[in-house]
């Protein structure tokens, strides 16, 4: 009985400290695949002719970087997956590319770019299904990741 009280009691005191690891390993998994991702967008936006986020579709950003899950849609379809969506900006008429990826642990990342600009992040808790590449813009306020 004794030994195992002692085992309950290690468990209960590495119980939290895995879950914290776990949920930070996640976090970084995101964060490095969102910054490959990123890396296959500029890619494919130098090889591009116009160097446009005009043509860099999933299907380009699939082929660059086939290591990824791209998910075929705006939204992720789960954990692991990166959604993409680009179009022109209103304000500035330039092209910009969004990117969602759906961490393991339930939080949504973003990547912004722009046409000819630095790459903005965020992140955020996850409201539903999945995290959707049209809130990039809106949760991408960092140029650190």
């Amino acid at each position: 009985m004794v030994v195992v009280a002692i085992i309950a009691i290690i468990i209960g005191i590495a119980a939290p400290s895995f879950s914290a690891a776990r949920t930070n390993a996640q976090e970084r998994a995101a964060q490095a695949d969102l910054r490959t991702a990123v890396l296959a967008a500029n890619s494919a936006f130098i090889t591009t002719d116009d160097q446009s986020f005009d043509s860099v579709s999933t299907s380009v950003l699939a082929a660059d970087e086939p290591r990824l899950r791209w998910s075929t849609s705006e939204t992720t379809t789960g954990p692991g997956t990166i959604a993409s969506l680009n179009g022109e900006v209103a304000e500035t008429g330039g092209w910009a590319l969004g990117l969602a990826y759906q961490a393991g642990d339930g939080t949504c990342w973003y990547a912004f770019q722009a046409d000819n600009d630095a790459p903005w992040y965020g992140a955020r808790a996850s409201s539903g299904v999945g995290c959707d590449a049209r809130d990039a813009a809106a949760y991408a306020s960092s140029r650190n990741l």
